[in-house]
């Protein structure tokens, strides 16, 4: 049932666009004034372009592929690129739509140890759909449909809303309202499509990710903040139940804001939440590749809990091709008088140089990294070397203790396609054995790369 529908609503964001351009068996009109004046069943003629993909191109024949398509409708512009996927505007207007999205192609080759990882080979990790743009010039949307891969195939079992949000841009604060990233984690914060690895490092697991509720973010001239109340998250196939009501905030200083080529930032975030009701925390993580389904690390369901307390502390320094990034992070879980408090941690620390010109993007007012700067008609080479851990037995929760090392090599060919290939060594405790159902101790090592397309 699940995939049907998500398979249907894929389906329809396709076909609309369709029932613009191709309205079969109704009178035509030569121009906007004359179809209000033809009355019911007549619509306007479409003005179809096809301008050259790149406008600095030189007068003369193109190929269909190296064009894009633009479409005029009443008062709507639709442009159709490989660069920027559907996007429409509206004449006399701020209204601005763009339908895109991105795939993820994984290969994978275990080297197994004690545990079966799974098949090698490829399979799909993420297939999303994004939707976002403005209704005026203050009020800002985005809605994206994420997941829709089940074991590396495309079924839409997995489907998930990941953002769905509407943000009022004020003159030095914006306010979010909807689900959204929940503002603790540099590396959460960040767009999968930028992050230097293929997978967020293992402390990611304590961090709660995107839920409903009201945000802020302002910045001044050398630091900025976020903050917001949180409940749960729209139902979806990843998890349920009655996730409380918490406040996260998030401050990062800037010392070096301004200078050119140069980025120091130093932040740290909170988070608190009140669990209501009988319903388990859990917390569990896959060991940083994305089609296995083993979990190494893995606490089970935690009942009885009051409050879930976060601390996080992350540092970031970047000059030309280099940069390094690092964070910790700490979890406390509190539980009834008849049970014991439990603590988790986790940190993780990474370099990357880039060979033959380009550097990671740093956006001060988000306090991220995005997409880096390419400066090469060949793309840029980016050589990155992580260390990350975690530690999830505490008390009387033995969820076991994961070490990871990665070595990576990323091309970004150019905005829309990038190519990643890493070698994983991962040294697991014989508690981190996926809540009982593998064998703890394992010690397999990994190779996997992924094909990254976005439009």
């Amino acid at each position: 049932m699940r995939a049907n529908l998500w398979i249907k609503l894929f389906c329809f964001l396709l076909l609309v666009p369709c029932a613009f351009i191709c309205p079969l068996g109704l009178a035509l009109a030569e121009n906007e004034e004359q179809a209000d004046e033809l009355g019911e069943g007549r619509i306007w003629i479409p003005r179809l372009a096809f301008p050259p993909s790149d406008p600095t191109a030189p007068a003369g024949y193109l190929p269909l592929w190296n064009r894009d398509i633009s479409m005029e409708y009443l008062k709507y512009t639709f442009y159709l690129s490989i660069a920027k996927g559907l996007e429409v505007t509206k004449k006399e207007s701020d209204f601005y739509l763009r339908l895109g999205g991105r795939i993820y192609l994984d290969f994978v080759h275990y080297f197994e140890d004690l545990n079966d990882l799974g098949p090698d080979g490829f399979g799909l990790r993420t297939v999303q759909i994004d939707v976002d743009g403005r209704f005026s010039e203050k009020w800002l949307y985005r809605l994206s449909i994420g997941g829709m891969t089940n074991g590396g195939k495309f079924d839409g079992s997995e489907g998930y809303v990941d953002d769905a949000y509407v943000t009022y841009v004020g003159e030095k604060t914006a306010w979010i309202f909807g689900q959204q990233n929940e503002p603790i984690s540099l590396e959460q914060l960040e767009s999968s499509l930028a992050i230097t690895f293929m997978e967020r490092a293992l402390p990611n697991a304590l961090v709660p990710g995107k839920n409903l509720g009201v945000g802020f973010r302002t910045t001044r001239n050398q630091w900025s903040l976020s903050a917001g109340l949180f409940g749960g998250n729209l139902p979806n196939a990843k998890d349920g139940g009655n996730q409380g009501v918490g406040f996260t905030g998030r401050f990062v200083f800037q010392p070096e804001r301004g200078a050119q080529n140069k980025v120091v930032h130093l932040g740290g975030s909170i988070s608190y939440r009140g669990v209501t009701g009988s319903d388990a925390v859990y917390y569990r993580y896959r060991p940083e590749s994305g089609l296995t389904d083993v979990r190494y690390v893995n606490t089970g369901d935690i009942y009885s809990v009051d409050r879930l307390k976060l601390l996080g502390l992350e540092a970031a320094f970047a000059s030309g091709p280099l940069s390094f990034q690092a964070e910790y992070m700490t979890a406390a879980v509190d539980r009834d008088s008849a049970y014991d408090n439990l603590r988790f941690y986790g940190w993780y620390a990474y370099v990357s140089w880039f060979l033959a010109g380009g550097s990671r993007k740093y956006f001060p007012q988000e306090a991220i990294f995005g997409y880096p700067e390419i400066q090469s008609k060949w793309g840029a080479l980016e050589f990155a070397a992580r260390y990350s851990m975690i530690d999830l037995n505490s008390g009387s929760v033995p969820g076991g203790r994961e070490r990871n090392i990665t070595l990576g090599l990323n091309w970004y060919i150019n905005r829309r396609f990038r190519l990643m290939a890493e070698y994983l060594w991962i040294f697991c405790d014989q508690n981190a054995n996926d809540d009982g159902t593998v064998i703890g101790g394992d010690r397999p090592r990994i190779f996997q790369m992924r094909f990254q397309v976005r439009f």
